[in-house]
């Protein structure tokens, strides 16, 4: 495959005026809020990286390389990263990773941003317990996307990733305006939707994740799986559990359509990357075992092939 290479930095706050550049903080430093951020200043935008690894005075450079399949480009990057927020910023996107989620959450004064929209790319955050710290234009979202991360350099596989707001627009209204958070994500330059539904846009983007994280080794295609007649049942019974729990949610989903999203995945991504310490593969695990078992004892609902993959998965963490 090959890729176009361009070279871009940080953009200047004299390129655009301030009604076009807004300043926006991305809480985290794994492969999502890298990417986000990295798209957000490629197209203009005033970026600073939120990171408990940052210094608090100043900032520190990353240097990043950014490839996406869907375009075949190849992109060299400067990200600045600090551990302070000095500023009062247009926006707030979180994107970083379970297990240190509220660790990164205390570095953004809640009093100083009541009025700021604040997008969380989390899907397991308990949102519902941290919303009011967060202020009230608080909102969720979705990455429906495979990124795969070596070294410096982040690869966005398959085709053109689609962001997913939890949100709707005023159909009061003739010729609505965008959804504040809505304008901020176009900024992404990505396929962007609103739904409504944020149960349907949990399962119908994580469903199949879910799937494939407990089911596959590090660095072990989901492929491999799929080819094997026994491993594909267990799949399909697995996923016919993860529909059953989202029918009690009002979701409709089809086992067949997860499995067939299995089948899409593309070939150089890996649901467990290796990347993750076996702290970080922990807090994973135990973040879908409390959301998937309580979701079980709520609706009544047996879980035995999912809950077979969960022990199979605590095992293997075990043996390291």
């Amino acid at each position: 495959m090959f890729f176009k290479k361009i070279h871009t930095q940080p953009a200047p706050e004299t390129t655009q005026s301030s009604a076009e550049q807004h300043l926006i903080y991305v809480l985290g430093d794994d492969d999502l809020a890298l990417f986000l951020a990295a798209k957000l200043q490629e197209n203009g935008q005033k970026i600073v990286l939120l990171t408990t690894s940052a210094p608090a005075i100043g900032y520190r450079n990353l240097n990043l390389t950014l490839k996406e399949e869907y375009n075949l480009q190849k992109k060299d990057l400067v990200l600045h990263s600090t551990s302070y927020a000095s500023q009062t910023p247009d926006a707030i996107l979180i994107a970083c990773k379970n297990n240190s989620f509220r660790a990164h959450l205390t570095l953004l004064p809640s009093s100083r941003y009541q009025e700021t929209p604040i997008i969380c790319f989390n899907p397991m955050a308990d949102t519902e317990t941290i919303r009011p710290l967060l202020g009230t234009c608080f909102y969720k979202a979705y990455f429906n996307g495979y990124l795969s991360t070596n070294a410096s350099t982040i690869t966005s596989c398959g085709l053109m990733p689609e962001l997913i707001l939890s949100a709707a627009r005023d159909t009061k209204k003739e010729d609505p305006a965008p959804h504040p958070a809505e304008a901020i994500l176009a900024l992404c330059g990505l396929k962007l939707s609103l739904q409504n539904k944020d149960k349907e846009n949990f399962w119908k983007t994580q469903a199949s994740r879910i799937l494939g994280y407990l089911a596959t080794a590090p660095k072990q295609s989901v492929q491999e799986l799929l080819n094997n007649k026994e491993q594909k049942n267990i799949l399909t019974q697995a996923a016919k559990e993860i529909c059953q729990l989202a029918k009690f949610e009002k979701v409709k989903l089809s086992s067949e359509d997860i499995i067939r999203e299995l089948f899409d995945t593309p070939r150089n991504f890996y649901y467990k990357s290796g990347n993750l310490s076996k702290i970080e593969n922990a807090s994973q695990l135990e973040k879908l075992y409390n959301m998937l078992s309580e979701k079980a004892r709520t609706y009544k609902c047996k879980i035995p092939e999912l809950n077979r993959m969960i022990k199979q998965n605590y095992d293997n963490l075990l043996k390291k």
